[in-house]
């Protein structure tokens, strides 16, 4: 079993008692609907995380190094780095086409 620690937070009285209508409507406790609740936060903010790293490593705003820390990948996917590579394609041709494409 994980470690826990207690926190102590103060919560609107209207919140409270939505979150209690809700924990009641799925027959759990209160405290166990705010866990689970805090932990699905959590879990879809690193996703977001995730998701925004990509699009940056996509984009040659990271390196490889730090996509692999934001996303938590051993190896970066094949499909990202084909993706990566069109862009650098892109800025290639545009380069010697006299542009600047680079978003």
């Amino acid at each position: 079993m994980s470690e826990t620690i207690q926190l102590g937070l103060r919560i609107e009285k209207e919140l409270v008692d939505r979150i209690e209508e809700l924990a009641k409507n799925e027959g759990i406790d209160r405290n166990i609907w705010i866990k689970r609740a805090l932990a699905t936060f959590v879990q879809d903010e690193e996703s977001g995380m995730a998701d925004e790293a990509i699009e940056d490593y996509i984009h040659l705003r990271i390196d490889e190094k730090m996509l692999l820390d934001f996303a938590d990948f051993k190896e970066v996917p094949k499909d990202i780095k084909r993706a990566r590579e069109a862009i650098l394609k892109r800025i290639t041709e545009a380069k010697k086409d006299g542009k600047n494409i680079r978003k």
